[in-house]
């Protein structure tokens, strides 16, 4: 089996509107020419971390491969690309969302480093977001961020039974 070129892994949410209709159309856009969908985790309820009352949310990662080299700017603007086909439209950090999707982690063994102003790689969030740490250790139990600490222990409550 051929290694890929470029592999990222994807965390999706939806809180408003068709969340599962929502999500199936961001994972569509991930499975697409030159990237392919090569894991898939469980869909997780989590409650919104914004401000205001909003609905739960939906989040599932994704390990998103392709056989061609991709610079993190484009999967970036993958990201973008299924977030708009979810239907979603500007509000307010932290709003509600038909969609979101983020870059979680970037390389095979998630290694890879990004920091620009338009993109933080590992998502600087994610030592906060015990919910994504266990979806990213439910698709690989061994993953760990760059600075040494492994998902699944971060995972807390969110770890499967």
């Amino acid at each position: 089996m051929t290694e890929p070129a470029s592999v990222a892994w994807i965390g999706l949410g939806a809180n408003i509107g068709r969340r599962e209709a929502n999500l199936a159309r961001m994972r569509e856009r991930f499975d697409r020419h030159p990237v392919h969908i090569a894991a898939a985790s469980r869909v997780l309820v989590t409650r919104p971390i914004g401000p205001g009352a909003q609905p739960d949310y939906l989040n599932q990662v994704l390990r998103v491969e392709s056989p061609q080299s991709l610079r993190p700017e484009e999967w970036l603007t993958l990201c973008r690309e299924a977030e708009t086909a979810a239907g979603r439209r500007p509000t307010y950090r932290w709003g509600p969302r038909r969609g979101d999707a983020d870059i979680l982690v970037l390389g095979a063994r998630g290694q890879l480093r990004v920091d620009r102003s338009d993109l933080v790689v590992p998502h600087p969030e994610l030592a906060n977001r015990p919910f994504e740490c266990a979806l990213l250790a439910e698709l690989d139990p061994d993953l760990e961020h760059p600075d040494g600490w492994r998902y699944a222990d971060r995972a807390g409550i969110f770890v499967r039974q």
